[in-house]
């Protein structure tokens, strides 16, 4: 009888003891999985998925290692749809050492990991000063250089082409909106007008001098514009509105919220509006050059134009499953390159700038 009985206790103690190795080997299994995740979101953003596939083969054979599992395959995913996301899955086969005798060769493990990040944003405006005071003590060539090497890990910094976008507003007592859109009705032209045309009489030469000696003033083509504008004002607007320290939209029947162009002589190169295009944005802050004289706030209230959109520049739509952040950097000449700017912001995955 005692013979009897120690049959199936002997057979349960068995079936404890293969359950007891494939729970071990299955945690074994899921560690190595979630590690290789962890290891591929470096990388996965740049591979084909052949490479992505051999490089999670490789993380994973290196870290798990055991004899007694077979039959090993993994599959790596990575996706950029709502952020970042690489899935790890595998599976493999144990062998049984008493399960056997119950018809139960081996057991299977499986296992699944995902790894998502990059659900932020970063829009960055830089605000470079291009006034004459940059002439000096080589301020214009520290600005390029620091310009320059922030949109590198900006650029580095981005895991998708929209991860981070960037607007380059150079001033100087006016902002460059570009002659090309001298059309545009977001433009007032009184102020250019005033002083840019011919009078009947050749010995006036603006308006004002003009009309005041009851002589006819013709206002030149407004193509001749060089693309400058000037502060926006109060007049005519409602209720103080302050146009010159807000992004209220331009107009047509307020005109102290349309742009009033100018022909000042010592204007910057055109600003650019939000974008990704690395390379124009270098080449944009390499043709910069110090003249003119100086207008912080127009090249502030320009930049947070830049990143809500209107007049001459276009802000693109943003994604309601990812979450963003605006910023305006008005000292890139005078940046601390730590973690504050990128790593912060993790538009992608986590970078020390």
């Amino acid at each position: 009888m005692m013979a009897l009985a120690a049959l199936p206790l002997m057979g349960s103690v068995g079936v404890a003891v293969d359950y007891s190795r494939a729970s071990a080997a299955r945690t074994a299994f899921q560690g190595a999985l979630d590690s290789t995740a962890l290891m591929l979101s470096k990388t996965a953003a740049t591979q084909s998925g052949a490479e992505l596939q051999s490089t999670a083969t490789g993380y994973f054979n290196a870290l798990f290692a055991r004899a007694d599992v077979n039959n090993i395959a993994i599959t790596a995913n990575y996706s950029s749809t709502n952020g970042s996301k690489v899935t790890v899955s595998g599976s493999a086969t144990i062998n049984t050492n008493f399960l056997g005798v119950l018809g139960y060769s081996h057991l299977n493990i499986t296992a699944s990991t995902t790894l998502a990040w990059g659900n932020k944003r970063l829009r960055v405006a830089l605000v470079l000063d291009n006034t004459g005071s940059m002439s000096s003590s080589n301020k214009m060539s520290a600005l390029k250089t620091a310009s320059q090497g922030l949109l590198t890990q900006l650029k580095d910094a981005a895991v998708s082409a929209d991860d981070v976008y960037v607007s380059i507003v150079p001033f100087s007592k006016d902002m460059n909106v570009g002659a090309g859109n001298y059309n545009e009705t977001w433009l007032s032209w009184d102020l250019w007008e005033a002083v840019n045309g011919t009078c009947s009489n050749s010995n006036y030469h603006t308006k004002n001098s003009c009309t005041s000696h009851n002589k006819f003033w013709t206002p030149a083509s407004h193509s001749s514009w060089n693309g400058c504008v000037t502060d926006r004002g109060d007049v005519g607007a409602p209720n103080s509105a302050n146009y010159d320290q807000n992004v209220a939209a331009p107009s047509t029947s307020i005109a102290a919220s349309r742009y009033p162009a100018e022909n000042y002589s010592s204007f910057p190169v055109t600003m650019m509006g939000l974008n990704y295009n690395w390379t124009s944005m270098n080449s944009l802050v390499d043709s910069m050059q110090p003249d003119g004289n100086t207008n912080q706030p127009i090249g502030l209230v320009w930049a947070w134009r830049s990143l809500v959109g209107g007049g001459p520049l276009t802000a693109p739509a943003k994604d309601s499953n990812y979450q963003y952040q605006d910023v305006m950097r008005p000292d890139v000449g005078r940046l601390e390159y730590g973690k504050s700017l990128v790593e912060q912001s993790d538009p992608g995955r986590q970078t020390n700038v």
